[in-house]
């Protein structure tokens, strides 16, 4: 009966870990994206956003990456972690997010640079028009 129940426990653990939010998943308050805290909710963005702010390089959780927004002057910058992706697909396109770079957002006149070394692509709300 004690290895069934915990069979029972281990199960429902993993299966709640698989349902937690991730970066970039639409938010209305920060216990929308994590009940530890450790991730915040954007409402400033379409849908709300779950993100981490003042992220490090190469510190954000799996599947996003750190860009810094606005980088000169240092002081109005703002880091965030944001979802990695290859092509809009993988954003919430409904919401309006599409999958952009660096030189996509300077074509917008939008100054951002991505802090972590491997990933140049992210899911951000643009503009359509």
């Amino acid at each position: 009966m004690r290895f069934l129940r915990s069979v029972i426990l281990a199960l429902v653990a993993v299966q709640a870990a698989a349902c937690a939010p991730q970066i970039g998943d639409s938010c209305s308050s920060a216990s929308n994206c994590s009940i530890n805290g450790d991730r915040l909710c954007d409402i400033a963005q379409p849908g709300g956003y779950c993100t981490v702010f003042d992220c490090e390089p190469d510190r954000c959780p799996d599947d996003s990456v750190c860009v810094r927004f606005n980088p000169q002057p240092a002081r109005r910058a703002i880091v965030a972690c944001m979802r990695r992706c290859e092509s809009s697909g993988d954003c919430r396109q409904d919401d309006g997010y599409r999958c952009v770079g660096p030189d996509d957002l300077a074509e917008m006149d939008l100054d951002v640079e991505v802090r972590d070394t491997d990933v140049q692509r992210f899911c951000v709300a643009v503009d359509a028009e």
